[in-house]
């Protein structure tokens, strides 16, 4: 049996990242500050977030027999991430190819997706039957049925609502973690407390809201409404830094911590990403996590 806690499922890519004081112009050319390469994808992020927490984790998705795809392997090898139920496709290792302006605040994201998803593996089976949470982003949640996944008859189910979810039926997760924004699409004019409240009583499960630098909102039956401030950080880039929350969360939860003090831990875990250009090389540690907490008491 698999002694893997949490298993990610979804998209994994490997990302240029090029930090500019402002966008170019049509053919101009402009001197980037810094420019890095690195893993990315909603549910490889996440799975180096939960990793990171000291939680025993597997990803699972689709890589290229390509270089990128031996740098998604070397990548997760170092961060201990479980990588048996990758599987080999016949399309390049999806990856793309970001502009992070200053000047904005902002990103411009040119991207080689979608890659088509080879067929689950036993391997991935094996790891997310017997695991105790599975993580998925919008691709793995259309990867439950073939896992043989749904609420109720396995791991508990988190889902990474990052867009396209105005429709979605959170009854088929546990916990459901969409932004502000969407949430604002769900119930349009309807307060975030009170949209929170209606789709988890609705779900009977735990929803969250991520809310940018401001912080987290969420509700369940059994802790009502809870929220989290942000964090104050130096902050470099903001590039999967919900990402890297969703990952945390999970983490927090599975570490016991109650609601709000999943939140409250996320929120500095996600805080603390934003430190670097990419998606993952920032991440704390739960040791860097709570030496942070406890200088900002």
């Amino acid at each position: 049996m698999s002694t893997v806690q949490a298993v990610c499922i979804g998209v994994i890519t490997i990302d240029t990242v090029a930090l500019v004081d402002k966008y170019p112009s049509e053919d101009e050319r402009v001197i980037a500050r810094d420019i890095t390469r690195g893993g990315g994808g909603p549910a490889a992020v996440a799975a180096v977030a939960l990793s990171r927490q000291g939680i025993k984790t597997a990803i699972i998705g689709t890589i290229g027999d390509d270089a990128d795809g031996k740098e998604v392997l070397r990548i997760f090898e170092k961060e201990g991430v479980d990588t048996t139920g990758i599987s080999i496709g016949s399309s390049p290792t999806a990856g793309s190819v970001i502009v992070s302006s200053l000047e904005r605040s902002s990103r411009a994201i040119n991207t080689r997706q979608p890659i088509n998803q080879a067929p689950i593996n036993s391997a991935a089976k094996d790891l997310a039957s017997n695991a105790q949470w599975v993580h998925v982003d919008h691709v793995g949640i259309n990867r439950l049925a073939e896992l043989g996944i749904s609420r109720g008859s396995g791991p508990l189910i988190s889902f990474d609502a990052g867009y396209g979810v105005e429709d979605f039926d959170p009854k088929i997760v546990d916990l459901f973690v969409p932004t502000d924004r969407q949430m604002a699409l769900r119930y349009p004019g309807v307060d975030l407390a009170v949209a929170l409240e209606n789709d988890s009583l609705k779900g009977g499960n735990t929803v969250v809201a991520t809310q940018g630098s401001a912080g987290s909102s969420g509700y369940s039956s059994e802790t009502g409404l809870v929220t989290s401030s942000g964090f104050k950080v130096e902050v470099k880039s903001t590039l999967g830094a919900g990402d890297v929350f969703h990952g945390a969360l999970v983490a927090q939860i599975i570490h016991g911590f109650s609601l709000q003090e999943a939140l409250h831990r996320a929120n500095a875990v996600a805080a603390l990403s934003c430190r670097g250009l990419d998606g993952q090389s920032m991440i704390p540690t739960t040791a860097e996590l709570n030496a942070f907490l406890e200088a900002n008491k």
